[in-house]
């Protein structure tokens, strides 16, 4: 029986992205830290300077959140954004691969967090793409704290898999963003943790809010306020990232704590979160993932010319 060219394609796919996942497991996790980090800042460069279409992307961005800054300055901010994206991906793979001590040993949960985590109630652990969001949750879990997080689908069916294998591997349940709704409510409602994205974009269409994010009219993902306002009882909504430090080790950054008020509105609950994530995101400005198009919705009414190049006008939902 002759299979159909979607099948052979799909197969073809996954069989051409395993080669460099098979080659990424066979030697990051046998690299030293330091060749980690050094080999992170040569990817960095070289991905500054070729990725021609991310590069564009990111510095739109970074002239869209930064108009002031110096071209010095903001060449800077694109090449800590790639620096940033290469160390991400190799310490996917070389946390993932490795033994639990290593990440205790170089990944650091503060007292803050580490309070936070102990309270009761449920708790929604809210990061951007900042620092490191992929080994956020293995810090958690490896501190011997349980945890939910919602994995999204990157590639095949099969590289997903195996993504999200390594990501689990420590303990941290990863459910996928399609359908995922009723296992975050039962975890919360149980008084667990669960691990979500607050600075996606997401179309009006889909449920996406407007919102102020780092100073500018942004479509966001309200799935943050949208749990918490889901939850009888006591929830927090904890923002922070881990900060990448410059000796190969993380530092989870000191947590604000968001606690939902009654009668608070959808809209107000999720433009505090992303007041929170914008106050790191511009204290730590060279760690955040730019190559992103993050404003990719403009408002009806408003000028096509103070969005950046790929915004398009959304218009309302009839």
């Amino acid at each position: 029986m002759q299979r159909k060219p979607k099948t052979v394609l799909k197969e073809l796919r996954a069989r051409l992205e395993g080669i460099p996942l098979s080659l990424a497991l066979m030697t990051i996790p046998r690299l030293s830290r330091r060749q980690v980090v050094g080999l992170a800042k040569f990817l960095g460069c070289v991905g500054a300077r070729l990725d021609f279409h991310g590069r564009r992307l990111a510095l739109a961005n970074i002239d869209y959140v930064f108009p002031n800054l110096s071209p010095k300055r903001k060449q800077l901010l694109l090449l800590g954004c790639y620096r940033n994206i290469a160390r991400v991906l190799l310490d996917l793979f070389w946390f993932s691969c490795g033994s639990k001590e290593r990440i205790l040993t170089w990944v650091e949960l503060s007292d803050e967090w580490r309070r936070g985590l102990e309270k009761p109630g449920a708790k929604i652990i809210v990061t951007a793409h900042q620092g490191n969001w992929e080994l956020a949750g293995h810090a958690v879990v490896a501190n011997g704290y349980p945890l939910m997080s919602v994995g999204k689908n990157l590639g095949s069916e099969a590289t997903t898999e195996r993504l999200n294998a390594f990501r689990s591997r420590f303990g941290q349940e990863i459910v996928s963003s399609d359908g995922a709704i009723l296992s975050i409510l039962r975890t919360l409602r149980k008084g667990g943790n669960v691990a979500l994205l607050a600075d996606q974009y997401l179309n009006l269409s889909k449920g996406g809010i407007w919102t102020t994010f780092l100073g500018h009219p942004a479509l966001t993902a309200p799935t943050p306020a949208f749990f918490a306002q889901r939850i009888k009882g006591d929830v927090m909504i904890g923002v922070a990232f881990m900060q990448a430090r410059p000796d190969g080790h993380y530092r989870c950054v000191k947590p604000m704590f968001i606690y939902p008020v009654e009668g608070e509105t959808l809209e107000a609950l999720t433009q505090r979160v992303s007041d929170a994530t914008s106050r790191l995101i511009r204290r730590f400005p060279t760690q955040w993932l730019y190559a992103y198009k993050r404003w990719r919705g403009i408002p009806e009414g408003a000028d096509r010319k103070d969005f950046p190049f790929y915004a398009r006008i959304v218009k309302k939902n009839p």
